[in-house]
């Protein structure tokens, strides 16, 4: 069954890249500093034991490696994943989407993650 019209689409590969990130919403009173589990040039994933709604607003702040740029980029969350069974492997977190970044900013982007591999897919546990 399908859950809504607007599903999720990905248009870029993910990358394996851990850098910390400031994030800044609507709900929160100061910005909250996390780390990406991946990111590509349309959006990344952020692991928390917080979690927030999709469709917020967010405001995502980062560095890549010894860049001295710092990239400040508007998003939404898109998904949202939650820690359901003693068995799962992570606590949850939520998947942004960067909104209207412009094709040179995807593109330098692209150009600072090339050569960084995609994420290892996760085995599920198994009951002992």
């Amino acid at each position: 069954m399908k859950e809504d019209a607007t599903m999720y689409v990905r248009y870029e590969v993910r990358r394996a890249m851990r850098v910390p990130v400031e994030l800044m919403t609507p709900d929160w009173d100061e910005p909250v500093m996390l780390t990406s589990a991946d990111l590509s040039p349309r959006g990344c994933y952020l692991p928390s034991r917080v979690l927030l709604e999709r469709g917020t607003p967010v405001v995502v702040t980062f560095r890549l490696g010894s860049d001295a740029a710092e990239w400040t980029l508007f998003g939404e969350v898109v998904r949202v994943s939650a820690w359901r069974r003693l068995t799962d492997r992570h606590d949850g977190g939520f998947g942004v989407r960067f909104v209207g970044t412009r094709a040179m900013e995807r593109l330098r982007l692209r150009e600072r993650l090339r050569g960084v591999p995609p994420p290892l897919p996760r085995r599920a546990l198994r009951a002992a």
